[in-house]
């Protein structure tokens, strides 16, 4: 039978070694709490113990989640993966006597080309988020001034992302502190990325005379996009929700997100000659493989090469 106390202690204490020892970030923890949650929501109905699992029992709960959740096969194997690490730490720990994951079949992860954005369709972007005729005199009580610096805020969001491929929560929580000025001119970002690795990107000279100017003035450890002085930023969920509006603003047809911008920062730089390697450090990725998607991307030197047969 599923014992809820010790699963729970169990899971407590695995989410503070992440937050604490591995240095995982809060949303990473929070993933973790809900797949681990799920988990354990399979297991009291199939009436299974978590601690004397079997491979076969990972490999229903994957069948379950395809078949009767429709979930796809990527976040089948993120969940894997959480309860891959879970395991491993409750065996280290003397909590479980073997590891169920390790054995278990896993679906295979879809390989799936990154969507990016073409240099029209930058261009296209920046100028929806630069028109601001479409912007009313007065929405809910805030009067056009208003809406026009909450654009303007955004444009230096989406811009930023753009110009250096920094995670959405990279870039909402950067502080002015955070970056590198001469002059005026923003340099640099310093980011603490995934697994509390810290990287600094610099910045294109154009965007960077654009992003100091916008920094003027602003006290050391205010967010740089704080929505008010001494404020929060907004939160992903509002950028995506914004950048959703400005898309359909300039007629682009793909769906774009924050993280697509980073897949353009990406395509960007290996379309300009950048190494692998330069771009994996750039992105802040652990494994070289993961930055290995964009190798497909320059199309036009594809189809000269396929030209010449």
């Amino acid at each position: 039978m599923f014992d809820r106390e010790i699963f729970d202690e169990a899971r407590k204490e695995f989410l503070s070694h992440l937050r604490y020892t591995r240095g995982h970030s809060p949303r990473t923890c929070y993933n973790y709490h809900s797949d681990l949650g799920i988990w354990a929501g399979w297991l009291t109905e199939a009436s299974k113990d978590w601690q004397r699992v079997k491979a076969l029992d990972v490999e229903q709960f994957s069948a379950w989640q395809l078949r009767e959740r429709k979930v796809g096969a990527h976040l089948v194997s993120r969940r894997l993966s959480c309860l891959s690490t879970f395991y491993r730490w409750a065996k280290k720990n003397e909590i479980v006597v073997d590891d169920p994951v390790y054995l278990a079949d896993k679906p295979k992860r879809p390989q799936r080309m990154p969507v990016w954005l073409e240099r029209e369709e930058q261009a296209a972007l920046e100028a929806a988020v630069r028109r601001v005729d479409d912007i009313p005199e007065n929405i809910f009580g805030q009067r056009r001034a208003h809406l026009r610096t909450i654009r303007q805020r955004y444009e230096l969001l989406f811009g930023l992302l753009l110009n250096s491929g920094l995670r959405i929560s990279e870039a909402l929580g950067l502080k002015v502190r955070d970056v590198r000025l001469r002059d005026g001119t923003a340099l640099a970002v310093r980011v603490i990325g995934k697994g509390d690795k810290e990287r600094l990107v610099p910045l294109p000279e154009k965007f960077g005379q654009v992003f100091g100017f916008w920094l003027k003035d602003k006290p050391a450890e205010e967010y740089v996009f704080a929505q008010k002085p001494r404020g929060q930023p907004p939160g992903a969920h509002a950028a995506r929700a914004y950048l959703r509006r400005l898309k359909d603003k300039a007629h682009i047809a793909k769906p774009i997100t924050p993280h697509k911008l980073r897949h353009t920062y990406a395509t960007n730089l290996l379309n300009a000659g950048a190494e692998l390697v330069d771009i994996q450090a750039l992105l802040g990725h652990v494994n070289l493989a993961t930055t290995q998607i964009y190798t497909h991307v320059d199309q036009d030197r594809m189809a000269a090469v396929v030209n010449k047969l």
